[in-house]
């Protein structure tokens, strides 16, 4: 990334109608909010998920090259998409953290360690935005190969936050509003500048999928195996460069709504045993057979345990599972297996 490219990051919001309009929006919503009293309560609660998701989907456009799309009515509802929503468990650590830091050991500490939240949080912004993992993005060795794979572009992102932070002492200065209104929009350039860093090494993949208005049967069956395809190659990038969990959760994250479940579970277990390190499979398998147990599925499940004990012997399933597992053997007339899970 160039000095230019930065830039145009950095302006993007000022640039994108789409997103300005957006930040303005916010902005008044959230001075409506603070000046609604106890309603205000009930409103701070609807914008500031829907403010959080739409930083996040700034960060997942500029890490495509895309314009982000305006905000939905789907992005004020509390349920669904869970992960998009947890920088505010990053904001609520990082906040803690720092009461902690100036109070037991002052002013010029505290400063400190703002500089350095400031250059981890990108990463784990970044992260959580390309692996969708809440996990993966307090796990300090997928932050450091995030800061490896983005070399220097990464400064990038810190310097932007920190623009921001820089804005606070012009509020005696300024008119209050302007400051806000200031510090929002380079929110957003943040939001833009860390998935912009991701962009050139291609850390995040798209899947475009169109969806025609009418199917026949035969078109939605190949329609169906292209989507899952994609999923799984999707989940291999990720199990390709260390995050097994992040590309197992967008399996998992896909199967919830996949048309056709019943198939599907099958479909990417055997996929799975064909890659290069069928040990991702197994563990692919323990969320099956915890899925089909749940489904009181026991001959299935048992067909599935006894196919990865072929490749490890020492296969169980998950410990809340392995009673369930034992009975299924059992019930199955396979006394075998049924002792050797009880072994293990």
């Amino acid at each position: 990334m160039t000095f230019n490219d930065y830039l145009q990051e950095l302006t993007f919001p000022f640039r994108n109608l789409g997103t300005s309009v957006a930040v303005i929006t916010f902005f008044l919503l959230l001075k409506l909010s603070l000046a609604a009293g106890l309603l205000g309560i009930w409103l701070l609660v609807m914008v500031l998920p829907a403010f959080m998701r739409y930083l996040v989907l700034v960060a997942q456009a500029r890490a495509r090259g895309k314009e982000a799309g305006p905000p939905g009515i789907e992005y004020f509802s509390l349920v669904g998409n869970g992960w998009t929503l947890f920088p505010f468990v990053h904001a609520f650590i990082v906040g803690q953290a720092y009461v902690w830091v100036n109070a037991e050991f002052g002013t010029g500490s505290a400063a400190m360690f703002a500089l350095i939240v400031a250059a981890v949080v990108p990463a784990m912004m970044a992260v959580l935005v390309i692996t969708q993992s809440p996990a993966q993005s307090l796990n300090p060795q997928a932050l450091w190969t995030l800061r490896r794979e983005t070399g220097n572009d990464y400064w990038y992102a810190p310097i932007t936050l920190l623009l921001a932070f820089l804005l606070t002492p012009l509020t005696g200065v300024l008119p209050n509003f302007v400051v806000q209104i200031a510090e929002l929009y380079l929110l957003v350039s943040f939001y833009a500048v860390t998935g912009a860093i991701t962009r050139e090494r291609n850390l995040i993949d798209e899947v475009d999928i169109d969806e025609p208005v009418e199917r026949d049967p035969g078109a939605q069956v190949a329609d169906l195996q292209k989507q899952r395809t994609a999923v799984l190659n999707h989940a291999y990038g990720f199990v390709s460069r260390g995050n097994r969990e992040g590309g197992l959760s967008h399996v998992y994250g896909w199967l919830m709504k996949d048309p056709d479940p019943v198939a599907g579970w099958p479909w990417f277990f055997t996929q799975m045993l064909k890659w290069e390190n069928s040990e991702h499979a197994l563990w692919f398998a323990q969320e099956y057979i915890h899925w089909l147990l749940a489904r009181n599925e026991q001959v299935a499940a048992v067909k599935v345990m006894l196919r990865c004990r072929l490749l490890n012997e020492r296969f169980r399933p998950r410990a809340e599972d392995l009673e369930a597992a034992v009975r299924a053997a059992e019930s199955s007339g396979n006394a075998e297996l049924a002792e050797a899970l009880q072994r293990l």
